[in-house]
């Protein structure tokens, strides 16, 4: 009969990185609930709950980066997106934030498409 005890004890192996990628968003999921719910609590405005909400999913993906795991560049971008919103907000800047956004994502669009570096793949 198998010895089940050996099986049942934690490892003591370094986790894969799936492990700790896994590890990670479940991570930042339970810190963005609690950022939520202070906010929710706190009558937090709407600027700091987004400056809040963009450090945290940067940070997750400074974290990946510390562990050796690929950044996810979605979420990069949208990390500073949404710390741009908020910042915006605090700072009541005239402008109005989405057009230029998009039309910064056309300029990048346009340079990508136009590139010499695309043109050679």
């Amino acid at each position: 009969m198998a010895n089940t005890q050996s099986s049942l004890a934690p490892s003591h192996d370094p986790p894969d990185q799936h492990e700790v990628s896994r590890q990670i968003d479940s991570g930042a999921w339970a810190a963005f609930f609690i950022w939520l719910g202070l906010v929710m609590l706190a009558g937090v405005p709407w600027a700091w709950f987004l400056v809040g909400l963009g450090i945290l999913i940067l940070g997750a993906q400074y974290m990946r980066r510390q562990r050796n795991l690929n950044l996810e560049r979605f979420g990069v971008v949208v990390g500073f997106i949404i710390l741009a919103a908020g910042v915006w907000e605090l700072l009541d800047l005239p402008l109005p934030l989405m057009p230029i956004l998009l039309i910064v994502l056309g300029g990048y669009l346009l340079w990508k498409t136009f590139s010499p570096k695309a043109e050679s793949q």
